[in-house]
């Protein structure tokens, strides 16, 4: 029929949206740590290292200067402590080797917690040979100036011919390390000897390190 139209049905075909979301920004931290104190010893310019005064030339029994050195969080993170490893240095003479052989050596820390605490006390050698020297209960130093161990204190003597006047009479105030120790020298601390003539002339330079995560 002509100007019929054809029907049409009225609807709604349209859909409503919405939408919630969140974001999160996301920095990642600056770790830092600095020798904060060298305890009148010479620190180098980025404060991560630190050269002692030469000894010597030292008798057969004898024992370095203590000095206590600080090391201060200085990141925007906080970093765990989780080991001591002590190393050596010398030309491979016989009375280098000696003396190597024959130095003890005591590895001192003081946190927030206590201390100071002996972290590793015994032959030289074996402190190299035992790898870590010293594996800690983690230690977190805190980012923040106001944190408990904000900053740590540590030492490190070499001595022959007497027990330490700083470390306690064992390898280890830890009981995991001190066994480790044990193992490796085959019988708990005992007083080293004095240097014998071997060592005469003899020259070494032990090095500390530590190892942090953050």
């Amino acid at each position: 029929m002509a100007g019929t139209c054809p029907p049409y049905t009225a609807g709604a075909s349209a859909t409503f949206t919405d939408e919630v979301s969140a974001s999160q920004q996301v920095t990642a931290g600056r770790p830092g740590l600095r020798i904060t104190d060298g305890a009148g010893c010479a620190v180098s310019l980025d404060g991560k290292s630190v050269t002692l005064p030469a000894l010597g030339p030292v008798n057969s029994t004898f024992e370095s200067t203590h000095r206590v050195i600080t090391l201060t969080n200085t990141g925007d993170v906080d970093l765990t402590a989780v080991a001591f490893q002590v190393s050596e240095t010398h030309m491979g003479t016989a009375n280098n080797n000696a003396l190597a052989a024959q130095i003890n050596v005591c590895v001192q820390s003081t946190d927030g917690r206590g201390g100071p605490w002996t972290e590793g006390n015994g032959p030289l050698w074996a402190a190299v040979n035992l790898v870590p020297t010293v594996a800690q209960n983690p230690v977190v130093m805190s980012h923040n100036p106001a944190g408990i161990n904000h900053s740590v204190r540590f030492s490190v003597d070499v001595y022959a011919g007497k027990d330490s006047t700083r470390c306690n009479p064992v390898h280890s105030d830890g009981l995991d390390t001190n066994a480790a120790w044990n193992a490796l020298v085959g019988h708990g601390y005992s007083t080293p000897a004095s240097l014998n003539n071997a060592a005469i002339g003899g020259l070494v330079t032990p090095k500390l390190t530590f190892s942090f995560t953050g």
